[in-house]
């Protein structure tokens, strides 16, 4: 994990509508956020933002003391879970929690390894060759949040994880 500083971060969309106010937050290494707020205020957009999906109107990203406002999202060391999954339907709990590794060349050993350890953590274990239409919406939650952590990121972002997550 890594600090997240947003110093003076704002939103524009036409130039004359604001949907971030000037904006200063600082997420200490290892510190757990959570931003609550009506539909429409610019919690999803803000997530966007830090992830490089969407452009910072003004002010400035740091990720870990390096300046990331303007860095392409694969550089950023972000992982993002959106409430939608966006799982791939036609692959295995086990493939999608694999492919971001696998799309990085990274070595199916090492792979293996790190889906195996994540499924672990999520008691997804037993369920590793089942697709996600197979699963519940607890557990496809918890495969996206599988297919994140095995990227081992500097950030992790969630945009409304826990809609079906089982308790």
């Amino acid at each position: 994990m890594a600090g997240l500083k947003l110093q003076a971060v704002t939103k524009s969309w036409d130039g004359k509508t604001q949907v971030i106010q000037p904006l200063t937050l600082d997420v200490a290494d290892g510190e757990f956020i959570v931003m609550v707020g009506p539909s429409g205020c610019g919690k999803s957009t803000l997530l966007r933002m830090v992830a490089g999906l969407e452009r910072v109107t003004s002010g400035d990203i740091w990720i870990d003391r390096q300046r990331v406002t303007e860095m392409e999202p694969k550089d950023r060391g972000i992982a993002m879970v959106f409430q939608n999954y966006a799982l791939y339907p036609h692959m295995s709990v086990e493939e999608n929690m694999a492919w971001g590794l696998k799309i990085r060349g990274m070595g199916k050993s090492h792979i293996d390894e790190r889906v195996k350890e994540a499924a672990r953590i999520l008691e997804l274990d037993g369920l590793l060759k089942r697709r996600p239409r197979e699963l519940s919406g607890g557990q496809r939650q918890r495969v996206a949040m599988g297919r994140a952590i095995v990227r081992d990121p500097a950030v992790f972002l969630f945009d409304e994880p826990l809609s079906n997550l089982d308790a």
